[in-house]
């Protein structure tokens, strides 16, 4: 369903190189970061981003075709949805738009335990909040057979995130490719069938299971980052996933295992994220690498 053969893009400040790799049905995650390419890789697939070199060949044609757009979802950091609407406008506009047959939007909500957003702007809508309605629009489509999503569970409570894997396997089951980017192998684990790990826009490795994934994560710096609470814990890994120095990142309850190439660049980073999510930390600990 999704194939892509010695694909090559650039999109400042990014790039991804000479990436091979096929997918079909099923959930399947790419670990990195947004500095190793992983939203790009995801704007190559849904058409967003040109193709340098190399080939991509999604749904048996190319993702710019007119018709396969309108069965591939994606789900960014920041969703666009249409600000002038509400939400349950927004959902029967993108169902006129993929030719689906109407359907209650407080139904298609309720998957994710969001029907109380149905009557509300959608200009009103927090980033996490807009996150969960673009993924209800693809989740619920029955045209979607192609659903990329950057992040699936950042900014989730426990509640939504068991929800979350729980229909995107359902998702997978129907048929569709589901491709996610995570920079938490924890993540990758409870998400996936099969994982790839990018790192500075290469394809380094491929796996069946997010351990052996873990075995060829390159070495370097490390840091323990102890969160006040599981919140606070998931904005924080949204916050360095644009990091460009950090290599990967770990979420387990309200630790966050950070690495990266250099040390004093890794502690640089955290100190920036932990900034910019508006969060206090309780310790930070220095990690085996």
């Amino acid at each position: 369903m999704i194939s892509l053969d010695g694909v090559s893009a650039r999109r400042k400040p990014t790039s991804i190189k000479n990436v091979t790799v096929e997918w079909g049905p099923g959930v399947h995650a790419v670990v990195g970061t947004f500095s190793d390419g992983c939203a790009l890789l995801l704007a190559v697939i849904v058409g967003a981003a040109r193709v340098q070199g190399g080939r991509i060949r999604v749904l048996d044609g190319s993702p710019t075709d007119a018709r396969i757009r309108t069965e591939i979802a994606r789900v960014g950091i920041d969703p666009s949805l249409p600000d002038g609407l509400l939400v349950d406008e927004a959902l029967a506009l993108a169902s006129v738009v993929r030719g689906d047959s109407p359907r209650v939007a407080h139904e298609r909500l309720s998957v994710l335990g969001l029907e109380a957003l149905a009557r509300r702007p959608v200009r009103t809508l927090s980033r996490g909040e807009a996150r969960g309605v673009a993924l209800t629009e693809g989740l619920t489509s029955s045209r979607v057979r192609v659903l990329v999503i950057e992040e699936p569970l950042s900014s989730s409570d426990a509640r939504t995130a068991s929800r979350i894997v729980a229909t995107l396997r359902d998702k997978a089951r129907s048929g569709c490719a589901i491709v996610v980017t995570t920079s938490s192998l924890r993540d990758a684990g409870e998400l996936a069938d099969d994982y790839v790990l990018m790192r500075a826009g290469a394809l380094v490795g491929k796996a069946t299971s997010a351990q052996t994934l873990a075995s060829i994560t390159p070495e370097g710096a490390a840091l323990a980052v102890i969160a006040r609470d599981a919140t606070d814990a998931r904005r924080l890994v949204v916050t360095l996933a644009s990091e460009a120095e950090v290599a990967g990142v770990e979420l387990d309850a309200n630790v966050v295992k950070v690495r990266a190439a250099e040390p004093v660049a890794l502690a640089r980073a955290v100190a920036r994220a932990a900034t910019g999510a508006n969060i206090n930390l309780i310790e930070i600990r220095r990690e085996p690498a």
